[in-house]
């Protein structure tokens, strides 16, 4: 009752799923409980420092921080592999509660270099908390469950930081000095929650995964570690030095926008009032982006995706650059510094985070320490150094302020360069995260040349049934060059058994002797000679019709493999030869054999009047598959023929489905047209043969080009169609037994319409990727259909993504059916 409750409760405020409550809670309060001492302690810190020096001396304190940063970095990495990730935790967490109590003393004692150090001490505070806290979340959520739960998350972060501000404000009017006891304090609640996290993992991770984490941690799968090879892990992998580049690029933004902050808060506000100020500033600027995170962020990111939620924070401060260079006043200073921390601490933050999730763990946490802890603040210390020259040169504040802005400006242009590059290499590895899939069919045409096995099939039958056959199939062979050692082998192939005897007593006919001697061990570069020599002779075109009319009226025990022999042999002539007439009469033969050595022939010689012949074998199971060859070899002579026949409503549908088929194999864009017609004219009864069709076109073949219109349309009617399946057949299941359920254990024809919506997207978008996904979530684990719904994200028109997701996303069967009642109320969306 109480989880029902709860439920409910948080459903409300974040798209979140059963079983979720615990630990999104346990993460809020985690975030709340690092951000709301910090917040404290940054007031503090930006207090004590302005008072003892002043803003200009800022960049020294960013620069030592860099290079204490380099220290912790290379103890961090070195422990974080060697110890359990709860241990690590707790234990930073220990440290900082026992450092904070110490500075609360030395401060007290009015020592002038404490300030400084605690400058330092505060940064490399946040920056090994905050990165400790994401690679946890990382651990624990695939994309699609951060980018719902991620918002909430921060929410709880910002709303920690104003929390903080607030007792910072409030209490330095009466107990300065104990405030950094007070953020101790909360230090010390936050070791619970880690632990209740663990213990949450710990129950809710199947055995398997828990032993996994283990060996990863403690026994080797990271066996080198340290700052070097934090810098190396990131310096070899393009994804994490665009990553890095961002992050570099966003705090030396960040530095300019501080500084220009202090420099006016500093001329502004009086001393006595510097920590309340902070407090109360630092509170107040976070109450826009905790709506913002809460109501906001996971829904921009699901609407607009990765790359446009990425470029609202630059462009943000792109134009408040301008406004500060324009105007260096407070009003001003406070505004770029709160558009700063506003889209920092929400947006930003979150939209950050999600690029790190498909990255593998292994290379992860080496990443994240290095850019996340390091070039976090190297950034700082790049943007320190090109500050140094406003200590070196004295200048009115205005006028640092309005050259900082140009800076910034600059800066934040690459800025943007650099996210739409790292939001095109974030799909790329979304993809690598997924299963290649190819079509069956297209595997088998690249990788086995079904007609030159079927030839060697023949060559070894007809070595039995007719030293004639055999010695034209061996013809073949050594006509396509594919007489190889390894076929010579295969077949059993011994030259003295194709002798001039064998070829000439078809050639001679009735004996008359017109082949030449061959010699009794055959040179196949002779024998191709020699036989092309043979069929271009007259004497030998008026024997052999003799020879074929004869073979035609017989009816005797031998007379079917005679006409074997022949059909075959027609195949060797010219197409321009009157003998070849004589094909069509061996293409109706009877027999199976005579009939499929004849369509192989007519296949060579490529004449009109067999095309109806050849689709008519299309009807037999028997003949199907050496008709559909045939007609491919006549390629795109035929395409509008087998168009007329398949738009033929008259005749038989499964002979136009293997039209269909035939068409698919020929694969041109006339072939494509054509079926893309049929499958405007709402010939239900061939939808999915139609569309599978394209799909194998499209599959060998990107360049082919389908009309986007009607394409969308078809996907309309089908996921119109699947939607009222899918409400008719679950909507009547009482909602107490769909509550938790996801499975939906889908009839064959909703599987195929799902497949059909695929294909015909892939006819639209990379097909590679689409079909990729589509294997992906038929696999119905949780991570892969995770992974495959994130690359449509990124992939997929906003149309199709509100249409297409409620039907493949993990929902129960509530939502689902749900949602799909909705959005039928609301078609057509694109």
């Amino acid at each position: 009752m109480t989880k029902n409750r709860l439920y409910r409760l948080l459903s409300r405020i974040v798209e979140i799923k059963r079983g979720e409550e615990a630990i999104s809670l346990l993460l809020f309060f985690y975030f709340f409980l690092i951000t709301a001492p910090f917040t404290i302690i940054k007031s503090v810190r930006n207090a004590k420092y302005l008072i003892e020096y002043n803003a200009v001396w800022l960049p020294v304190a960013y620069l030592l921080t860099v290079i204490s940063m380099v220290f912790v970095v290379a103890f961090h990495s070195k422990i974080q592999a060697r110890i359990p990730r709860s241990l690590l935790l707790i234990a930073s967490l220990v440290f900082f509660i026992l450092s904070s109590f110490a500075f609360g003393i030395l401060f007290i004692k009015d020592l002038g270099w404490v300030p400084l150090v605690f400058f330092v001490w505060a940064n490399v505070f946040i920056m090994v908390l905050m990165t400790q806290f994401w690679i946890l979340v990382n651990d624990l959520f695939n994309p699609r469950e951060a980018k719902r739960l991620i918002g909430f998350f921060v929410s709880g972060g910002i709303l920690g930081g104003i929390v903080g501000g607030l007792f910072a404000g409030v209490l330095a009017t009466y107990i300065p000095d104990f405030l950094l006891y007070i953020a101790g304090g909360m230090l010390m609640l936050n070791i619970g929650v880690v632990a209740a996290i663990f213990r949450w993992r710990q129950k809710a991770s199947p055995p398997s995964t828990r032993a996994e984490t283990h060996d990863f941690q403690k026994s080797g799968k990271i066996k080198k570690v340290g700052f070097l090879d934090c810098f190396n892990t990131v310096r070899q992998n393009y994804y994490l030095k665009l990553l890095a580049a961002v992050v570099t690029v966003t705090w030396i933004v960040s530095t300019f926008i501080d500084f220009q902050y202090n420099i006016v808060i500093e001329s502004a506000v009086t001393q006595t009032f510097y920590i309340s100020f902070f407090g109360y500033f630092n509170s107040a600027l976070l109450v826009v982006p905790l709506f913002i995170q809460l109501l906001m962020t996971s829904n921009i990111i699901k609407r607009f995706g990765i790359r446009l939620t990425l470029l609202v924070y630059p462009l943000m401060l792109l134009l408040c650059s301008f406004g500060i260079a324009a105007s260096p006043t407070i009003l001003f200073a406070l505004g770029i510094k709160g558009s700063d921390k506003s889209l920092s601490f929400s947006l930003n933050q979150s939209v950050r985070e999600l690029l790190y999730i498909p990255i593998s763990p292994e290379v992860k946490y080496k990443a994240k320490i290095f850019i996340d802890m390091f070039l976090n603040r190297l950034g700082k210390g790049i943007g320190a150094l090109l500050l140094m020259i406003f200590i070196l040169v004295p200048t009115a504040p205005s006028t640092r302020i309005r050259i900082v802005s140009i800076m910034s400006l600059v800066f934040i242009l690459l800025w943007v360069v650099l996210n739409l590059k790292v939001s095109k290499e974030y799909a790329n590895i979304i993809k690598g995260k997924l299963k290649k899939s190819e079509r069956a069919d297209r595997i088998v045409d690249e990788k086995l040349d079904v007609d030159f096995m079927k030839l060697v099939l023949d060559t070894i039958e007809d070595k039995n049934r007719s030293s004639i056959l055999y010695a034209m199939d061996i013809f073949d062979l050594v006509k396509q060059d594919k007489l190889t050692p390894e076929v010579r082998k295969f077949i059993g192939y011994k030259q003295d058994e194709v002798r001039a005897s064998s070829v000439g007593m078809l050639f001679e006919g009735s004996g008359s002797g017109i082949a030449p001697d061959f010699e009794e061990r055959l040179d196949e570069g002779v024998l191709l000679k020699e036989i092309k020599e043979i069929m271009s002779l007259d004497v030998y075109q008026e024997i052999m019709s003799e020879y074929v009319d004869k073979v035609l009226v017989e009816k005797d025990g031998e007379s079917e493999t005679a006409k074997m022999e022949v059909a075959k042999a027609l195949g060797f002539s010219d197409s321009r030869s009157p003998m070849s007439e004589k094909l069509e009469e061996l293409l109706n033969d009877e027999s199976t054999e005579v009939s499929r050595y004849a369509m192989a022939s007519a296949a060579k010689l490529q004449k009109r009047e067999y095309v109806p012949v050849l689709i008519k074998k299309l009807e037999s199971p028997l003949t199907r598959m050496d008709a559909r060859v045939a007609l491919e070899k006549y390629s795109t002579k035929i395409t509008g023929t087998l168009a007329d026949y398949l738009g033929d409503v008259e005749m038989d549908l499964e002979l136009r489905k293997e039209v269909v088929a035939t068409l698919a194999r020929i694969g041109n864009q006339e072939a494509a047209d054509f079926l893309l017609w049929e499958l405007e004219e709402h010939r239900e009864d061939m939808d999915s043969e139609l569309i599978d069709a394209m799909d194998r076109i499209r599959s060998v073949n990107t360049d082919i080009h389908f009309r986007e219109r009607a394409i969308k349309t078809k996907i309309s009617e089908i996921v119109k169609e699947y939607y009222k399946n899918l409400i008719d057949s679950y909507g009547p299941i009482s909602k107490e037994s769909q509550e938790d359920r996801t499975d939906l254990d889908m009839p064959n024809h909703m599987n195929t319409r799902l497949s059909d919506i695929f294909k015909l997207l892939g006819l639209i978008y990379p097909h590679e990727d689409i079909m990729k996904s589509y294997q992906n979530i038929r696999a119905g684990t949780k991570d892969s259909v995770a992974y495959a719904v994130e690359l449509l994200d990124n992939l997929l028109q906003k149309g199709f993504k509100e249409a297409i997701f409620p039907i493949i996303e993990n929902l129960s069967i509530r939502e689902r059916v749900e949602r799909c009642r909705i959005l039928l109320q609301n078609f057509p969306f694109f």
